[in-house]
């Protein structure tokens, strides 16, 4: 359990990570920044890569609990899909280009948002398989698109597509491949 003090600073990196990135983030520097001791700021971790860690886990469970909110109720499978691609895209705004890159270049942070992929992946083939079970979905290999899923999901966190679009809006394009494809109609 954090103190008050010790939450603050949580809080403030936090934020300061999804504004600014992390790659510069050190110990000495978030002491003097935050005007703390350093016994504050590893009580949040015990180096830098574990406060790293601990600040990007409690922002996937973040995104994770806003993507979930958005799926309540919601009983076709497309409108599931949509709705997920779509929420994980308002859920991903406040970060920003620095933040991603850093995801993207930090070991640690690629570890974490590997994590966090696979279990997103998981949960998108489930909603896929249950899509294609009931008829909703006409997919010949659900494991296929998924696995092309996965590995668009990587190249987003990578940057491969920074150059062509805002991060945020790769996972709703993905989303919109996936549901529509290429066909004019909808």
């Amino acid at each position: 359990m954090l103190t008050a003090r010790q939450r603050e600073l949580f809080d403030a990196l936090y934020t300061d990570f999804l504004s600014q990135g992390f790659h510069d983030f050190t110990v000495d520097g978030a002491v003097a920044t935050y005007h703390c001791s350093k016994s504050t700021i590893y009580a949040l971790g015990s180096s830098r890569n574990a406060i790293i860690r601990r600040i990007l886990v409690t922002f996937f469970k973040e995104v994770t609990r806003q993507v979930d909110s958005q799926l309540t109720g919601l009983r076709s499978h497309r409108a599931i899909l949509e709705a997920y691609f779509t929420a994980m895209t308002s859920a991903l705004e406040h970060a920003s280009p620095a933040f991603m890159r850093d995801m993207a270049t930090e070991p640690v942070a690629r570890e974490v948002y590997e994590f966090n992929t696979t279990a997103a992946t998981k949960k998108i083939a489930a909603i896929i398989e249950e899509g294609v079970a009931s008829g909703e979905f006409v997919v010949e290999s659900p494991e296929f698109l998924t696995r092309i899923i996965q590995g668009a999901m990587t190249d987003i966190q990578q940057g491969t597509y920074a150059a062509t679009l805002p991060f945020s809006d790769a996972y709703r394009q993905l989303g919109h491949i996936v549901l529509y494809g290429v066909s004019a109609s909808r």
